[in-house]
């Protein structure tokens, strides 16, 4: 198979290093580099080579991403374990581990995995770094500062691994028409929450409870649904609308003509089918949670719907990556977005979002 340079780069990068992490826009093929690398291991001289024999353990964060993982490491003939982080794998034997979406991996359950081991162990993320100092500390103590290589975005996109952005804003609500009632009850919530949990600070029940009406408002926002459902009927080409919940989901599914709701806690099999149709275009919308918010491969789609908010920059680049894969059928990636004026913290989030789409090169229209 025939690689990039920007893949070949990283796949040097990788051998001959116990411990390397490559930075790679969403949609780069970084389960292919992490095969081909894993192939390039086995035929090297280096220090920290392995043999065919080697016992290679792939960690990722859901099912699909174990099936892609499964399906790139045979095409370049290397046998491997894949394991869903959640099943807690035992890798203390391992010779060498791949760390699918690797910025998880300062969460407890992701690191114990891995700490005790003495594998060669690469890690792969198109946003390693958060808002969190101590998060990104770690991450950066576990593999040493020399051993990040980053692909430029410029490149990929050059490239045509990736394609163009364009977000289109929705402005409905007047400034603050949710404010007063978010407000009301998130006094009453928190002076509930600090009678049930004395222990934890005012301040932190206060913003628990105001995110959490917000949140609310923003699902029931009859305009905003009424939009959602409207742009992704009038579209004839392959749209992912990404919610919160499943009651937000299964609630535009009803408003949403040729749609199907995928979420973790449907059968494996039916979720599976479901995304299938989905990428071979049986199925022209695909409304889904959390699930697919990274490593889901499904180039055909064309356009995001955010149902759901937030500010996470990380989050943000692995969403609209979602559709950022080429297509025969589409000539770059669209993004629907809502302004949120009527509840001020959901319209911080969203300024907060604008500019993570700028600094992605994003083509942003009113």
């Amino acid at each position: 198979m025939n690689l990039r340079p920007y893949q070949t780069r990283a796949v040097n990068f990788c051998i001959g290093r116990a411990r390397a992490f490559v930075v790679a826009p969403a949609g780069s093929g970084k389960t292919i580099i992490a095969a081909a690398a894993l192939k390039s291991g086995m035929q090297s001289d280096s220090p920290s080579a392995f043999t065919d024999q080697a016992r290679i353990v792939w960690l990722a964060n859901t099912r699909e991403q174990v099936q892609q993982a499964l399906d790139a490491a045979d095409k370049f003939g290397v046998k491997i374990e894949a394991h869903c982080v959640a099943a807690q794998p035992d890798c203390t034997s391992a010779h060498v581990i791949i760390v699918d979406e690797c910025h998880h991996l300062p969460a407890a359950t992701w690191l114990q995995i891995v700490t005790d081991s003495n594998a060669v162990i690469w890690g792969f993320s198109a946003t390693p770094f958060g808002d969190d100092p101590e998060r990104n500390a770690v991450l950066k103590k576990f593999f040493g500062e020399n051993n990040f290589i980053t692909i430029p975005r410029q490149e990929v996109l050059e490239g045509g691994s990736i394609t163009a952005g364009e977000v289109y804003v929705h402005d409905l609500d007047e400034p603050g028409q949710f404010d007063k009632s978010i407000n009301d009850q998130t006094v009453i919530e928190t002076m509930r929450r600090c009678r049930r949990y004395p222990m934890i600070p005012i301040d932190t029940h206060q913003s628990r409870a105001r995110w959490q009406f917000t949140a609310e408002a923003i699902r029931n926002n009859h305009k905003r649904n009424y939009t959602i459902a409207k742009l992704a009927n009038d579209c004839d080409i392959s749209v992912l609308v990404l919610v919160s919940t499943v009651e937000h989901g299964e609630f535009l599914q009803l408003a949403i003509h040729e749609s199907t709701l995928v979420h973790a806690k449907i059968p494996k099999k039916k979720r599976k089918a479901t995304i299938d149709a989905f990428r071979d275009g049986t199925l022209r919308c695909m409304i889904a949670t959390s699930l697919a918010d990274e490593g889901l491969d499904v180039p055909r789609a064309a356009v995001l719907i955010l149902a759901s908010g937030g500010r996470s920059a990380g989050k943000i680049e692995q969403r609209t990556g979602r559709v950022m894969r080429p297509h025969a059928d589409k000539d770059f990636g669209t993004i629907h977005d809502f302004n949120d004026r009527g509840a001020s913290l959901a319209h911080y989030q969203f300024l907060a979002r604008i500019k993570t789409y700028k600094k992605l090169g994003y083509k942003i229209h009113p």
